[in-house]
């Protein structure tokens, strides 16, 4: 989950490097022009936002599809995953349409129809979008079903795990899907663990 945070992270800083480099919340190499505004240079942010968006697809799928990965994730970080990234993608929607639609009023007098060019490019977000969830949902479904249990006698997450599953060494599961537990070797009665059903 740390590699995704990070990626996440860097991936909004990016997105933002342009309004930023505009408002001069960040040094420029070079020195910018007096007067330019955020909107002088809305098809680069669209541009950026754009790209960034699909950098977060390619992360968020990588992380997915590889099973190593996914066995240490537990089905809320995969949700987060999932989440973020179509909300980077709606975010990338929402930049494109604000930018292109007003093109279609001039569609039929403009050189270049951009008009009817950015509708194509919100469908195929949209159908990424769509794979994105798919993806996080399979892989949420190759999981055994998470559930609460109740602690029935005080222990610790070594006894618990030997107690559910007959394993004690699934001690590290039961701690990731608990992240909230403050002493994990210090369970009391009616503490409620999340826990896999089998």
């Amino acid at each position: 989950m740390a590699d995704w945070t990070s990626a996440y992270s860097a991936l909004q800083t990016v997105q933002a490097m342009p309004v930023s480099l505009v408002s001069g919340r960040i040094d420029t190499p070079v020195d910018m022009p007096q007067n330019l505004v955020a909107s002088d240079i809305v098809e680069l942010i669209t541009i950026v936002s754009v790209a960034v968006t699909l950098e977060a697809v390619d992360e968020a799928s990588a992380i997915l599809s590889d099973s190593a990965l996914t066995a240490v994730l537990t089905p809320v970080d995969i949700e987060k995953i999932a989440n973020e990234t179509r909300q980077m993608i709606q975010d990338a929607i929402d930049i494109i349409r604000t930018t292109y639609a007003p093109t279609m009023d001039d569609i039929s007098s403009s050189a270049q129809p951009l008009g009817l060019s950015y509708e194509p490019v919100i469908n195929q977000l949209a159908t990424v979008a769509a794979a994105v969830q798919t993806l996080a949902e399979a892989v949420i479904n190759e999981k055994p079903q998470l559930m609460q249990k109740t602690v029935t006698t005080p222990g610790n997450l070594h006894l618990m795990a030997h107690r559910w599953y007959g394993d004690y060494s699934r001690a590290a599961e039961l701690q990731r899907l608990n992240p909230q537990l403050r002493d994990p070797n210090n369970l009391a009665m009616e503490d409620v663990l999340n826990a896999y059903a089998e």
